[in-house]
C-alpha cells in the first residue's frame, strides 16, 4: 500500500476545531451553554442508499480500496485481509453483513479501520459523508422498523436537523462475526465459521 491510498483524515481536528463551531452556532442561535459531552461525534457513510455512522473514537484513519489476501473458510461477508503499516487487518464487506444487495467498487468506495479495544478491522463502504455532531439528546433507541438483518448492531437514531442517521454498535459488529483478528500478532485470528 502506497500512502496516495490513504485518505487523510485528521481525527484530532474533528474532535476540536468543527465541534468547537457547531457549538459556537447553536450556542449563539440558543443563548445557551452546550457542553461538548452533550454531543456524539460520529463519522457518516453511506452504504445502501442510508445514511450510518460510526463513534469518531473508533476510527483509525479512512483508506481506499486496496488488494486484500483472500482467507479460506472465513464467512462471506469477509473479504480477506490487508497489511496496513505491518498491521494484519480483516476486511469486511458491511453490504454482505447487513444482507444488502452487493456492488461494485467505485470511485468513492472507501474502507474505515476501526480500531476499539484489542480489536482492528476495515469495513467497506459505499460513501464517506462527513463527520456528525449529535445531541445526545436527540439520539433515540432503534426503531422497530429497523430490517432484522441488521437490527442486532444498531445502537440507536440520531436525528438532525436534515435527515436522521443509523448509528452503529462496533462492539455488536466485532463480537458477531467481526471478531476478526487481534492488534497482537501473536494471537491467531478468530473469524468464525458458518
Amino acid at each position: 500500500m502506497t500512502a496516495q491510498n490513504v485518505d487523510l483524515f485528521d481525527k484530532s481536528l474533528a474532535l476540536n476545531e468543527d465541534l468547537e463551531e457547531e457549538i459556537a452556532k447553536k450556542s449563539q442561535k440558543s443563548n445557551a451553554i452546550i457542553m461538548k459531552d452533550e454531543y456524539e461525534q460520529v463519522v457518516g457513510f453511506i452504504l445502501n442508499q442510508e445514511l450510518f455512522g460510526v463513534d469518531i473514537l473508533d476510527v483509525e484513519e479512512i483508506i481506499k480500496p486496496v488488494d486484500y489476501t483472500f482467507v479460506p473458510n472465513t464467512k462471506p461477508f469477509v473479504l480477506g485481509v490487508i497489511n496496513l503499516r505491518g498491521k494484519i487487518i480483516p476486511i469486511v464487506d458491511l453490504r454482505v453483513k447487513f444482507s444488502f444487495k452487493i456492488k461494485p467498487i467505485s470511485a468513492d468506495t472507501r474502507i474505515i479501520i476501526i480500531s476499539h479495544e484489542e480489536y482492528n478491522v476495515g469495513f467497506v463502504v459505499d460513501k464517506i459523508e462527513k463527520v456528525y455532531y449529535i445531541e445526545k439528546k436527540n439520539i433515540e433507541p432503534t426503531p422497530p422498523n429497523i430490517p432484522p438483518s441488521i437490527e442486532k448492531y444498531v445502537k440507536g437514531v440520531g436525528k438532525m436537523p436534515k435527515n436522521i442517521i443509523t448509528l452503529l454498535n462496533i462492539e455488536e459488529l466485532l463480537h458477531e462475526g467481526g471478531s476478526l483478528y487481534s492488534k497482537s500478532l501473536s494471537k491467531p485470528a478468530e473469524v468464525e465459521n458458518g
